[in-house]
This record gives structure tokens, C-alpha cells and sequence, in this order.
């Protein structure tokens, strides 16, 4: 019996309109939207090479670094056509920011990448996120409203009813039928443009568990196209009719796309508010002015009682004091510094993680954030990037910014460059988050969908079961 009924839900699905518009749409939309994604990771790709080839060729030397400062790029992800999630907004550049002579060198984070067209910043990139969190979700709405209100208006509901067919088994082929039609165009696009990428030449696109992340990603949207098409079920099976069906569902597609994630974010600022990078850079200038004004006090102290003649023994003796003096409140100010530091991104990282909790309650929260950090394009990569930028800058202030000052303070009045002026300057080699460190952070993510599935298509079971054709 179930598989009669299966058959002939299947049947009526792609007898219907209903279907070739959706597989229209897919073959359409989805290889379009990765096209375009794909030139735009392209046009950005490049960017970042020539800005990597032009400063290599102008810092060869410690000495360069020194004097021009240091760089280091991130490279834009090739998995952004699943998402372009934060890469337009944060940072893909660190470089060097120092006063003269006057160590240790700090980073400035910037963001070199943009829209060629700033129209399309109005409505956001025609990523997949798009297509499928807001294409792809509607019209698994719209496909399950009248599934059963729908039949019941028509008075077909009745007739099935009235033999001895077990209610249990209706709802089981209309569920997998219907999903069936609506999944199977999503995979054939979805498959159409892969093929695509491969046939032209993207060997990057498939590398270092790249694979694996896509499968993931292909994962996590079926579920929240499932998720959506239960949720119709739910509502159908909870109304007497289509139209109140389809008005109530697109309330609630409207308030879980578009108004919850929002509110969730703001509650999120308001229970754990996180200070912004201006307010950090504030606070670190402070530091430095603080410390600085302590220092030159003890050198001046030095400085006074110093003799004038350059060769005595007592002047080499106070110079060392000094020397000694500015490595104290230069220890003194990177601590700070690295304090301040850690204690921010510890509250920006708990921010980030309250406001994924709270969002997490709408099942469009557990596609776009996942599906961002699938394509490398989210939170995960921006504390990569971060992390690796401090482990190089520490590697130019011990080797470089920090050793000027000593050379200074050996030298006298003059100023004295180091010694190794001519070494090859340090080069940053960025290496992206690990592909099991992107999916063990989106597997809470998985498993949120996975009950919101089970919980609607329960309750659409339930209510479907006690449902009243008449």
C-alpha cells in the first residue's frame, strides 16, 4: 500500500507545473550563482597575487621591513560560492604600524577587497546562501501548504481517507514524494555546476579537504530545504484550509529569515557587549602614552647624571642603564599590549558564540553561519588569519623592530643599523583552518537542523493523524 501511495504522489508531482518550474529555477539559478561567484573569487584572486608579487619585490631585506614595514596577506577562499559570508568585511591584510625608533611594531588589520558594483551591497551577493536559504526555502513553503489543506479543500482528502488506507502511510508518501520532487532538482543543479568548475580547471577548488566540505555543505542545505518543507507539512496539517496555510507559513518564513537572526544578534550585544576595534585601538595608544611617560622619566633621571665625555666608562655605564630601561617598559608595554589583546578577542570569541546559541533557534541561523565557515569565509578563518599575523609579528619585532632599538642605544647619538640588515626578510605563508576543525564547529549547527526536522515532521505526523477531512 505505501508504495502505491508513493507512486502516486510521485506521479501527481511531476505531472504538475509545480515541478518543472522548481527544476527551471535550479538548473538556472544555482550554476549561474556559482559562475558568478566563481569570477569574483577570480577577479579577487588575482588582486591578491599582484599585492603579495609588488611587495616581495619591495622587501627583499630585514632592512626593508624595517624601513617600509611588513605584510601579510590572506588569500581569498575558493569555496566562497558557497558562501561569500565575511570576506568583503573582514580583514585580508595586517601590516606594520611603528613609531620611529621606537619598538615593538603592531599590527593595523584592513580589508582591500570590494564590490565592483556597490548596487549589489543593497541586496547582498548571488551566492549559494542566497539561492538556497532564500530561493530554495520559499519554495519549499510554497510546495507544501496545500499538501493537505489543500487536498482537503479539493474534497480528495476525504475520498483517500474513506477506504481503509492507514493514515500513517499517507502522511509518509506525501512527505517523501513531495521531498523527493523538490530535493532532486537541487542535487542535478547542484552536481551541473561542480561539473562545471571542474571542467574549467579550478584545481584549488578541490584541495586540502575541500571535498569534504562541500559534502558537508550540500549536507546542511537538503537539511534546511527539509526543514522548511516539514515545517509546510506542519502548518498544512494544522489548518482547515490553503490560503490561511500559505499566509501563516510565509509569516513564519519571514520571521526565521529575516527577523529572528537580527533580534538575536542585538539581544547577544545587549546581555555580552563586546568593545569594537576602535575602542581597543584607543586603549592601546593609552597604554603606550602611559608607559612611554614613565620611561622617559627614568631615562631623563639616567640622562642627567651622565657624564658628557662619550668615551668614560661612566657614560657607557648609564647608556646601558637606559638601554636596560627602555627593554623593561618595551617587556612592560608588549604584555600589555598582548593582555589587552587576549582579553578582547576572548569577549569578541564568547560574543560570537552567545549569538550563535541565541540564533541557533531559527533554522536559517544553522545554514548561513555553517555554510560560511564551510566555505572558509566566516568567523573561523578571520581568528586564523588573526592568529598566524600574531606569530609572524612576533617574529619581526624579535628579529627586526625590536633589534634597531638595541642597536640605537649601542650607537650612541647616531643611529646605527643592525648588522643583518642584508638577511631575506620573514615571509608569511598563510595555511587555512583544518577542514575537521570547520566541521566539528558546525556540527552543532547539523544536529540543531536534524531536530527541526524531526520535531516538524512529527508534529505534522501527529496532527495529520488526528486530522479532520470533513
Amino acid at each position: 500500500m505505501m508504495r502505491v501511495l508513493f507512486i502516486k504522489e510521485i506521479r501527481e508531482a511531476f505531472a504538475s507545473r509545480r515541478f518543472w518550474v522548481i527544476l527551471v529555477l535550479c538548473l538556472l539559478l544555482i550554476p549561474l550563482g556559482v559562475e558568478v561567484s566563481l569570477k569574483d573569487y577570480q577577479t579577487r584572486l588575482h588582486n591578491y597575487q599582484e599585492a603579495v608579487r609588488i611587495y616581495q619585490d619591495q622587501t627583499k631585506t630585514f632592512n626593508n621591513v624595517l624601513y617600509n614595514g611588513g605584510k601579510a596577506f590572506a588569500p581569498p577562499s575558493p569555496l566562497s560560492f558557497l558562501s561569500l559570508g565575511l570576506e568583503l568585511v573582514l580583514p585580508n591584510i595586517a601590516e606594520t604600524q611603528a613609531k620611529y625608533m621606537q619598538p615593538p611594531a603592531v599590527m593595523r588589520f584592513s580589508n582591500n577587497q570590494g564590490r565592483d558594483n556597490l548596487y549589489e551591497f543593497f541586496y547582498g551577493p548571488f551566492d549559494l546562501i542566497f539561492i538556497i536559504g532564500v530561493v530554495m526555502s520559499f519554495l519549499a513553503v510554497i510546495t507544501t501548504y496545500g499538501a493537505i489543506a489543500g487536498e482537503k479543500e479539493q474534497g480528495t482528502l476525504r475520498q483517500i481517507l474513506s477506504n481503509s488506507v492507514p493514515r500513517a502511510k499517507i502522511i509518509l508518501a506525501k512527505a517523501t514524494a513531495n521531498g523527493v520532487v523538490l530535493i532532486i532538482p537541487f542535487l542535478l543543479a547542484l552536481v551541473l555546476s561542480l561539473a562545471i568548475l571542474e571542467v574549467q580547471g579550478n584545481p584549488s577548488l578541490f584541495v586540502g579537504g575541500a571535498w569534504i566540505l562541500i559534502m558537508v555543505a550540500v549536507l546542511v542545505a537538503v537539511l534546511l530545504i527539509g526543514t522548511f518543507f516539514n515545517l509546510g507539512l506542519l502548518i498544512s496539517a494544522l489548518t482547515k484550509q490553503a490560503v490561511p496555510a500559505l499566509v501563516t507559513l510565509l509569516l513564519a518564513w519571514v520571521f526565521l529569515y529575516g527577523v529572528y537572526p537580527r533580534l538575536a544578534a542585538a539581544a547577544a550585544q545587549v546581555i555580552y557587549p563586546v568593545k569594537s576595534e576602535a575602542r581597543v585601538a584607543l586603549e592601546k595608544n593609552q597604554i603606550r602614552r602611559n608607559i612611554e611617560k614613565e620611561r622617559d622619566g627614568e631615562t631623563n633621571l639616567v640622562a642627567k647624571i651622565m657624564p658628557k665625555d662619550e668615551k668614560s666608562e661612566a657614560y657607557k655605564e648609564g647608556q646601558q642603564k637606559q638601554l636596560d630601561i627602555y627593554n623593561k617598559y618595551q617587556s612592560q608595554l608588549e604584555k600589555s599590549w598582548q593582555i589587552l589583546e587576549r582579553d578582547t578577542e576572548e569577549r569578541r570569541k564568547t560574543g560570537i558564540a552567545l549569538t550563535a546559541d541565541i540564533a541557533r533557534l531559527s533554522p536559517v541561523s544553522c545554514f548561513i553561519r555553517p555554510l560560511a565557515e564551510l566555505g572558509r569565509t566566516g568567523w573561523l578563518e578571520y581568528q586564523q588569519f588573526s592568529t598566524q599575523v600574531r606569530q609572524y609579528l612576533d617574529v619581526l619585532n624579535r628579529d627586526i623592530f625590536n633589534k634597531q632599538l638595541e642597536t640605537r642605544m649601542k650607537g650612541g647619538s647616531n643611529v646605527v643599523i643592525m648588522a643583518d640588515e642584508s638577511a631575506a626578510a620573514p615571509v608569511f605563508k598563510y595555511v587555512r583552518t583544518p577542514a575537521e576543525v570547520v566541521i566539528q564547529n558546525v556540527l552543532p549547527d547539523i544536529v540543531m537542523l536534524i531536530l527541526f526536522n524531526l520535531v516538524f515532521f512529527a508534529g505534522a505526523f501527529i496532527a495529520f493523524i488526528r486530522y479532520d477531512p470533513r
